[in-house]
C-alpha cells in the first residue's frame, strides 16, 4: 500500500467518523453523540476513532470546522465578483442559512456545544471570524459601529438558522425581513 492511498483511507475513515456523527446528532442532540455510537455508526472499531481525534470533545470541534469550512465555501461563491454591500451581506447570510439546513446535525451539535467549556472558545472563534466577514460591507453601507453591527447580524443570521432548523425548512418571510433591514 502506498502512503497516498493510506492517507487516502484514512481521510475516508475520517469523514466516515464525521458524517456518522452528524447523523446522530440530528436524529438524538450532542447527547446522542458517544463514541461507541459515532464507531458503531461509521463500522469501524472504537480505537480507530482515537487514531483520528484525542476524544470525544476534539471529534466535536472537528464536527463544527468541518461545517464553518462547508459555510466558508458556500458564503465564497455566493458572494464572488459581488461588491461589498448591502446584496453581499445577503448572499453570505444566506448561504450560511442554507448550509445550516443542509447540515442540520451540525447545527443541532453546535446548539447543544455551544456552553461545552471543552469545545466553546474555538466555535466562537469560528463564528468571529464569520462575522467579520461583513465589517467591510457595513462600513460600506455607511454604518460607523461595523464591528458591532457585524456581529448582530450575525447573531441575528444565527436566530433565523435556529428558527429553520426548527422549522426543518427554509422560512422566506425570515429572510425577507433579513433582506429589508438590510435595506435591501
Amino acid at each position: 500500500m502506498t502512503e497516498g492511498t493510506r492517507a487516502s483511507g484514512a481521510l475516508q475513515t475520517r469523514e466516515a467518523l464525521l458524517d456518522a456523527g452528524a447523523a446522530l446528532a440530528e436524529e438524538h442532540g450532542l447527547a446522542g453523540v458517544s463514541v461507541n455510537m459515532v464507531v458503531a455508526r461509521a463500522g469501524v472499531a472504537k480505537g480507530t476513532f482515537y487514531v483520528h481525534f484525542k476524544d470525544r470533545a476534539a471529534f466535536v470541534d472537528a464536527m463544527h470546522a468541518r461545517f464553518h469550512a462547508r459555510v466558508e465555501a458556500a458564503v465564497g461563491e455566493a458572494i464572488a465578483g459581488l461588491p461589498p454591500g448591502a446584496e453581499r451581506l445577503f448572499r453570505n447570510a444566506e448561504a450560511y442559512l442554507d448550509v445550516c439546513l443542509a447540515n442540520r446535525g451540525v447545527k443541532a451539535m453546535s446548539l447543544d456545544a455551544r456552553s461545552d467549556p471543552a469545545v466553546q472558545g474555538s466555535m466562537e472563534a469560528r463564528r468571529k471570524r464569520l462575522a467579520a466577514g461583513g465589517v467591510a460591507d457595513l462600513e460600506v453601507m455607511g454604518w460607523d459601529d461595523a464591528e458591532e453591527a457585524a456581529r448582530l447580524l450575525a447573531a441575528m443570521t444565527r436566530e433565523i438558522s435556529v428558527l429553520e432548523f426548527d422549522a426543518g425548512h427554509r422560512l422566506p418571510a425570515s429572510r425577507r425581513v433579513l433582506r429589508r433591514l438590510l435595506g435591501i
